[in-house]
């Protein structure tokens, strides 16, 4: 056990021989007290093994020995073409490559020796934004790949001789910029090669120019947060060894995956409400077909919670030199899904549990029966018995999707919503849909999701908040939901339902932590029907306006703040909030599902919370003249039985 250990990098040596006993993993670490060092353990040979992958020792001397004291290190590589294993540190201006020639089964000993990259054309590395990173390619050649913190841009810098110029800059290509707009500023670069000469890099980026720890925080501005998108970008070069190499970028999210301030600072994030939620998941491989694969956290749902995903490439040129040919989802019938993959528990010491016929998944199809509903349609391997498993509770199948949308405090947001189903203790299915609301800007914990500090996001929950209809067939061994759109967020014709995917899990009352069990692969779903524009198409529809009404005899003040937009898409944006002290509510909008305009006279209807507790609501407002007190009218009424209206006696109410 090492103390004040942070910031743990494995690599994997697997040895020339298909036996475990030449595999060794390779962990690096910075050890506060002394500086970066690589620890080695043998490879596991399997789960009753008590030593591979558990038992540490130093691979670069004695218990204390550092290879280097610079501040931040990037990922620990192993190549197996030189039999090297390479360190990446930033230093400055430049790239320090700190490598160590290894022998098969060599664990201990390693000399480590320096190269380093030539000056970043910026001129300043320092901590990065975060880490330089390090890849080698099929003939030997190593690359590093860096973010320059004075302009935000990413480059890289090639070793045709595998950096064998000790300490010399002169082993190293000139570095060469690979972003270009709208990837302005850039964060997190990860790199692999494949094939001699191709390079594949991803990095987040936003068109917005500046140092990410400068833009809004999501924790202190939602709103503001959203003007700065973020997203996934794939660089690949071409001729990466030479001086002209062919230099190709495509976004690889197909909607921004982060919002406003990603902040490097570490733990000293947290002091300023700086915003670190993106944490460090990101990964790029190449599967054996050269195919870019990019492990990536989206926090654009309304928690601002860091959900993995998995990017995949499926055309274009691969890493390997070849050309993929596209493949087409058919989202009209859906996706299927192997049988015999939903074992409950999938990881224990004693081995996986049981296949789950019930909890199974074999196909998922979502379709319209009419332009305003939405049906889910599950296939599951037996439908025979709704038992749990055993120490479980019941069943849950749930299928969710995002769509661009608002958040809880009326900013952009790629919301998640759902339809599901539960058994408990083998008793008929209840139905269900909902979307979950997220923790409130002073820290209240939202019902869809669990928060260990203020606002952060950590667990996502599906709470049953709307009873749908739905259907189960022990024969078919389907589970059938359809809903009304207005219950899933009102999505209009032509909004793509990103990332839909189904899953199923077993739960144990009252532990919100659920047990997963299976899942479909993704695909998006193009909405073909739904709701007419409630503005006219192509045009902006907008209500501002604030003020207050009198609610009782007392000439007691309700006042409200309104800012709903349509625009000409038909998509609603914005928010709505009103305050009645002499009733002790404090009532905001959460979701709006519908505004209707009809020339001085707007509706805005949906989801909202009254004194944190949630309710639909009703607000009706009436733009008669300027200035609006004592003309314009306002009018709100709650699922909760709350309802006041009258004429303006302060402010204006305004009609766009």
């Amino acid at each position: 056990m090492l103390p004040g250990a942070d910031r743990q990098w494995l690599a994997i040596d697997n040895g020339p021989t298909n036996s475990a006993s030449d595999n060794t993993v390779f962990l690096a670490l910075n050890q506060l007290a002394f500086g970066w060092q690589v620890l080695s353990s043998p490879g596991s040979t399997g789960s009753t093994d008590p030593t591979g992958g558990f038992l540490y020792t130093n691979a670069a001397g004695t218990p204390t020995a550092a290879v280097t004291t610079d501040d931040r290190c990037g990922r620990l590589l192993f190549d197996p073409f030189n039999r090297m294993v390479y360190l990446p540190c930033n230093n400055g201006d430049h790239v320090d490559i700190w490598k160590a020639h290894v022998d098969p089964g060599q664990r201990t000993g390693l000399q480590f020796s320096l190269g380093t990259t030539p000056a970043s054309p910026g001129g300043q590395i320092g901590l990065g934004r975060l880490f330089s990173d390090v890849a080698v390619d099929m003939a030997g050649n190593i690359y590093a790949v860096w973010v320059d913190i004075r302009n935000n841009n990413v480059y890289y810098s090639a070793s045709p001789s595998a950096g064998t110029n000790t300490g010399s800059t002169y082993s190293w290509t000139t570095p060469v910029q690979i972003n270009g707009d709208p990837a302005n500023s850039n964060v997190m670069p990860w790199a692999v090669a494949g094939s001699a000469g191709i390079l594949d890099i991803a990095f987040y980026g936003t068109d917005i120019r500046g140092d990410p720890n400068t833009f809004p925080s999501w924790y202190n501005n939602r709103i503001a947060a959203t003007t700065v998108k973020w997203y996934t970008y794939l660089v690949q070069v071409r001729n990466a060894t030479t001086n002209t190499p062919t230099i190709n970028q495509v976004k690889a999210s197909e909607h921004p995956t982060d919002y406003g301030q990603i902040c490097t600072g570490g733990l000293g994030c947290t002091t300023s409400g700086g915003d670190r939620t993106l944490a460090d998941f990101f990964t790029l491989t190449i599967d054996a077909n050269g195919v870019a694969r990019i492990v990536i956290n989206d926090l654009t749902n309304q928690h601002h919670g860091a959900a993995l995903f998995q990017l995949t490439q499926t055309a274009g040129p691969s890493a390997l030199g070849t050309t993929l040919t596209p493949s087409t989802s058919n989202t009209a019938t859906g996706v299927t899904d192997p049988s015999g993959d939903a074992q409950v528990l999938h990881y224990s010491p004693a081995g996986a549990g049981a296949n789950q016929p019930a909890l199974d998944l074999v196909s998922l199809q979502l379709s319209q029966p009419n332009q305003a509903h939405l049906t889910v349609t599950l296939t599951l391997q037996s439908l025979s018995s709704l038992l749990p498993p055993p120490g479980t509770t019941g069943l849950l199948w749930l299928t969710r999707w995002q769509f661009l949308s608002t958040g809880d405090t009326g900013e952009e947001s790629y919301r998640i919503f759902y339809l599901g189903a539960n058994s408990t203790a083998g008793q008929p299915p209840v139905f269900f849909a909902g979307t979950g609301t997220s923790a409130t800007s002073t820290g209240v914990m939202g019902n869809g999701c669990i928060t260990n500090t203020p606002q952060n996001c950590k667990v996502i929950l599906y709470p049953n908040e709307i009873s749908e209809t739905g259907s189960i067939n022990a024969a078919k061994n389907t589970i059938t939901i359809t809903a009304p759109l207005t219950d899933i967020g009102n999505p209009i014709r032509g909004d793509i339902l990103y990332s839909v995917t189904a899953l199923t899990f077993a739960f144990t009352t009252p532990n919100k932590i659920l047990t997963d069990a299976d899942t479909t692969r993704v695909f998006d779903y193009v909405l073909g029907k739904g709701p007419q524009p409630t503005c006219p198409q192509g045009s902006t529809c907008r209500v501002t306006g604030g003020g207050y009404i009198f609610v009782d005899q007392q000439q007691d003040h309700g006042t409200f703040t309104i800012e709903v937009t349509v625009d000409p898409t038909g998509r609603i944006h914005g928010k709505a909030a009103y305050n009645d002290p002499a009733a002790g509510l404090d009532f905001r909008t959460i979701l709006i599902t519908s505004a209707t305009f009809n020339r001085n006279a707007a509706t805005i209807s949906g989801n909202g919370a009254a004194n944190n507790v949630s309710t639909n609501f009703s607000i009706g407002v009436q733009d008669n003249a300027e200035p609006g007190a004592g003309q314009d009218t306002f009018s709100i009424n709650l699922q909760t039985g709350y309802s006041k209206s009258g004429v303006l006696q302060g402010g204006n109410i305004q009609i766009h």
